[in-house]
């Protein structure tokens, strides 16, 4: 039997702190971005609130704003450098100025 793809599935987590409002844009490069790492699962917590990053209605719906402290999980086989990048867009200046 193949061993399953939970055995090689990593887990990283990271915390941010979000310069803007989570609009739009950046909610849309989490969705690319999920897209092109299809073997990870990123969750995204704002409060009480939860949202797959594959979706980018749900990402908004979470309703962070500027200063929103964000929990970014992240299990799959690149999960570090994955969740690096979810940090990445979530903190850039690009993202805070749009």
């Amino acid at each position: 039997m193949p061993p399953s793809s939970e055995d090689n599935d990593a887990l990283a987590e990271r915390s941010v702190r979000l310069p803007k409002p989570l609009h739009a844009r950046p909610a849309g490069q989490l969705a690319k971005l999920a897209g092109q790492h299809k073997e990870n699962t990123i969750e995204l917590v704002a409060g009480e609130k939860k949202a797959n990053a594959r979706s980018v209605l749900a990402v908004m719906a979470m309703g962070a704003v500027t200063g929103t402290e964000v929990a970014v999980t992240v299990t799959g086989p690149d999960a570090p450098a994955v969740a690096d990048a979810v940090a990445e867009i979530l903190t850039s200046e690009e993202a805070a100025n749009a």
